[in-house]
């Protein structure tokens, strides 16, 4: 259970968000009736001087906007088109479906013996994207899987994944937006999604969960990002978040709750660089397994404060970089003691598009509990990937990733992956693909398997959005 200075802090956050929704509106109107349109925009240049900047075009992705708002589409960079793709009715509609094969071969430990599994797996998307007015803007997307083996349904791959986002109030100089993602897995399973994935367009990065674990997983992540445009090159933006997961059945069930914020002031120096300074703070309460709620007897919290520089820059017309450096300080509490360390923090992320093909890799430092392994202790991960289009309908991807908890002896793991998809009918949107995934992890520790897998698919992917017309 929450401690009474926790729920205090949690009712003085949810009073700031309450007074700051009902406060913008009123805010944004006085500075559009008040201010001219030209010197609203951020973003915006002038006319006059466009001959003077035209060394800056194309526009890199540091000037696609001042403030985060576009949205993604789920388990993916990709951004959601806000048009309908596919088939559907208005707002609803369904952008892609898949059915395939898997199979899945484990070589276990001495401990845990390996095994041989094979399904059928069918998967889709459902999207309801709907405008609100002129600048608000309501997106659900929900993303089910399941599985068939020996003509019965099976729990391993049947996963449910929804993210819902809300733009809420979107002005030249305020942008509010909320946002929701939800996974659920019966027996934790990455499969579905690329484990790491890059626009090269947007210079978008996304990374998702890797590891694999006997016991069912659950996660919901939540934020509130509420950004102001100072002037036409500064802005800042406040985003507090939590996180909820659990893992395990039963008696072993463990979970933790994560909640925060951060604070972004970014100057855009040029049309292609911004530079900023970001304030993190976190408090992780977890609580260990066999535990009941409440009373929380074998409950822990862990404190998290980051200071850190930030960058991002376009380095030519297909290169794109992004990064930061700082501070970080962690304060344990269990019982009536106290342990606090530092650590280096630093994130980096690199786009490259060559012709028809792309490249980018991806550094991060942060926790874990939205990302398949509960623990209060930070991870570093680093992902990249190469895709090339080798034919017009013939794309190749490859890529590997790493994960290491902070601590000495901590959990760590590693994938290695191939994908090959062919466009069979342009007209229908229906692609052909074979992957395979090698994964390793080092110890059976937090409801996850210690062991190598090898995971097949193949199969049949219809998707019309992805084919350029």
């Amino acid at each position: 259970m929450l401690s009474k200075k926790h729920r205090s802090t949690s009712l003085w956050l949810a009073l700031f968000i309450i007074v700051v929704a009902l406060w913008l509106p009123q805010s944004g109107w006085a500075q559009e009736t008040g201010q001219a349109t030209g010197k609203e925009n951020p973003a915006g240049q002038d006319a006059s001087k466009k001959a003077d900047n035209s060394n800056t075009e194309p526009a890199s992705p540091v000037g696609m906007a001042w403030a985060d708002s576009y949205i993604r589409q789920i388990g993916s960079s990709g951004l959601l088109a806000g048009n309908r793709e596919g088939i559907g009715w208005g707002s609803l509609y369904i952008p892609s479906a898949a059915i395939s094969g898997v199979v899945d071969r484990f070589e276990g430990t001495s401990a845990l013996p390996g095994a041989t599994y094979e399904a059928a797996v069918l998967q889709t998307n459902v999207v309801y994207d709907h405008r609100l007015g002129r600048n608000s803007r309501f997106a659900l997307q929900y993303a089910p899987s399941m599985a068939i083996a020996n003509g019965q349904v099976v729990g391993n791959f049947s996963n449910q994944n929804a993210n819902l986002d809300l733009l809420i109030y979107t002005r030249p100089r305020w942008n509010v937006r909320f946002s929701d993602s939800f996974r659920y897995s019966y027996t934790q399973q990455s499969f579905g999604y690329s484990f790491f994935d890059v626009n090269p367009a947007t210079a978008g990065i996304v990374t998702n969960n890797f590891l694999d674990g006997p016991s069912r997983w659950l996660s919901n992540t939540t934020y509130l990002s509420i950004a102001h445009a100072l002037s036409r090159r500064t802005s800042i933006a406040v985003s507090p978040n939590f996180d909820y997961s659990e893992s395990g059945i039963g008696a072993n069930l463990t979970h933790a709750v994560s909640y925060g914020g951060s604070v972004n002031w970014n100057y855009r120096t040029s049309e292609r660089q911004t530079v900023g300074l970001q304030y993190t703070g976190q408090l992780i309460h977890e609580i260990l397994p066999g535990t009941p709620i409440p009373p929380a007897t074998k409950a822990f919290d862990t404190i998290y404060h980051t200071v850190a520089g930030t960058a991002a820059r376009q380095l030519s017309a297909t290169w794109f970089a992004r990064g930061s450096a700082g501070l970080t300080t962690s304060s344990i509490f269990q019982t009536a003691q106290s342990l606090r360390k530092w650590y280096f923090y630093g994130t980096f992320g690199l786009v490259k598009q060559l012709g028809r093909s792309s490249l980018g890799m991806n550094y991060s430092r942060g926790d874990t509990l939205s990302s398949g392994l509960i623990s209060n202790e930070y991870a570093d991960r680093i992902d990249g990937t190469y895709h090339n289009q080798m034919k017009k309908r013939l794309n190749w991807m490859v890529g590997g990733g790493y994960l290491r908890q902070v601590q000495s002896g901590g959990f760590s793991g590693w994938y290695a992956s191939s994908d090959v998809q062919f466009l069979l009918a342009p007209r229908a949107g229906l692609f052909a693909f074979f992957n395979y995934s090698r994964k390793n992890q080092a110890a059976n520790t937090n409801n996850l398997f210690g062991g190598n897998r090898d995971l097949f698919s193949f199969g049949l992917r219809w998707q019309p959005g992805r084919v350029a017309h």
